[in-house]
């Protein structure tokens, strides 16, 4: 196996680039709005989906969207990769 010539070393961080007490920047006060929004977005599927009672669901087709509905859910990526 060759090796590459343009392998670029990172330094480890250091023990005190993390403080677990430190006051939190705006960047990072941003990401955590914006993975709130994300999961509300997410519980109101859940929520639309789990308001299905499974014992409502008598044929194979019905059955079929249930599932289709949870795994996308459930697997976001995938469902993304089948609408292309």
């Amino acid at each position: 196996m060759s090796t590459p010539s343009n392998i670029i070393s990172v330094p480890k961080a250091p023990r005190e680039a993390y403080n677990k007490d430190r006051r939190a920047g705006k960047l990072l006060r941003a990401q955590v709005v914006h993975l709130r929004e994300a999961l509300i977005k997410h519980l109101e599927h859940v929520a639309v989906t789990v308001a299905i009672d499974p014992r409502s669901i008598n044929s194979e087709g019905e059955a079929s969207a249930y599932i289709e509905r949870c795994t996308a859910i459930l697997h976001p990526h995938a469902a993304r990769r089948d609408q292309k």
